[in-house]
């Protein structure tokens, strides 16, 4: 309890930062912003790693703009005196309302202007490489970007790099994502049902046919559904180490504390389940199995499984799990089991 309360005063802090940051945009973007407001700005942005994170984050459609090449020239340390400082607080006040709005007028019509360019521009981007590991497989791949991407059993990755983003695609399975920084490029991974953006991080996606869990291991990340006729306002979540989040039937479900030990065991080539199912335990296991067995029958949903299980060799696991709950084999179909009634 004292974790998650933790948990949930950082992530208020952050929101707070984001709301900054958002208010920070609309003043810089204003055509007569004053050099003490750019002075301001960058002792704000330079009082922690933290606002620099926040500040990435709410400008994303600023970044795939290019826009953040200019980012150097507001961090650079400023001198000059605004001529106008002595405006009274009261119209400083007003002034600040005003070009919150307007700058929040302008980041909405920026953004229908990229989504636009974004049909109709030709685009720089190469063919995508693909990757794809077998069943029992895991494997590594470094982009050139210097990013590493561990590849799970039976997985399908497709990259896809540009100027402006790293696209990529998890078309099935699961992947451990360690990014390289690139505040000009963002790190984005559509699966599907929406996308995890990062700049520079570490998160691990596990896609199903109609799902995708996303767990944050270092940094934060971004995931957002995708717009469509039955999302129109799509929900976006961001989330911190030990935070997890699902793309479901449902949409994107909301932020919770991950068992991060749990679900990055298979980097070290194991299971843990900590009373599972045994359907459940068989489906997770049939990922590394070259013939996935069947575990349907119904006197299994009432079996539980606990412990750590090695999946370098699956086959072997699969008898030790059979022995313990006295399995057999249906005659019928070789690869259906069940537990004989007694």
């Amino acid at each position: 309890m004292k974790t998650e309360t933790v948990t949930k005063a950082i992530r208020q802090d952050y929101d707070q930062l984001l709301d900054e940051a958002a208010s920070w945009i609309a003043r810089l973007r204003a055509p007569d912003t004053s050099e003490r407001n750019r002075a301001d700005f960058s002792q704000w942005l330079n009082s922690s790693a933290t606002h620099i994170q926040a500040f990435d984050e709410m400008s994303d459609t600023w970044e795939t703009l290019g826009a953040a090449a200019h980012i150097n020239e507001l961090t650079e340390p400023l001198t000059r005196k605004d001529p106008k400082a002595t405006r009274s607080r009261d119209t400083q006040e007003n002034r600040w309302n005003w070009l919150s709005w307007q700058g929040g007028f302008a980041l909405a019509c920026v953004a229908g202007l990229f989504a636009i360019v974004t049909m109709l521009a030709p685009s720089d981007t190469a063919a995508p490489e693909t990757y794809i590991t077998t069943a029992g497989e895991q494997r590594s791949v470094t982009l050139q970007d210097g990013s590493v991407i561990n590849l799970n059993t039976r997985t399908e990755l497709q990259v896809s790099f540009s100027d402006l983003q790293r696209n990529l695609t998890l078309v099935s399975g699961e992947a451990y994502f360690e990014v390289a920084s690139d505040k000009q490029r963002p790190f984005i991974v559509d699966v599907g049902q929406g996308t995890v953006m990062a700049v520079g991080t570490a998160f691990n996606i596990h896609r199903e046919s109609q799902s995708a869990h996303v767990v944050v291991t270092e940094g934060i990340v971004q995931m957002r559904e995708h717009i469509d006729a039955t999302t129109p306002a799509p929900k976006v979540e961001r989330l911190i180490v030990d935070q997890k989040a699902d793309f479901g039937q449902r949409g994107l479900s909301n932020v919770s504390h991950a068992d991060t030990q749990s679900f990055l065991a298979w980097r070290d080539q194991t299971l843990i389940f900590n009373q599972v199912t045994l359907p459940a335990a068989l489906k997770e296991l049939n990922r590394y199995l070259a013939s996935p067995v069947d575990y349907s029958h119904d006197s299994l949903k009432a079996l539980e499984v606990s412990g750590t299980f090695s999946v370098k060799a699956p086959e072997a696991t699969l008898q030790a799990l059979k022995a313990s709950f006295n399995l057999t084999e249906l005659d019928s179909n070789p690869q259906s089991l069940y537990v004989p009634a007694e």
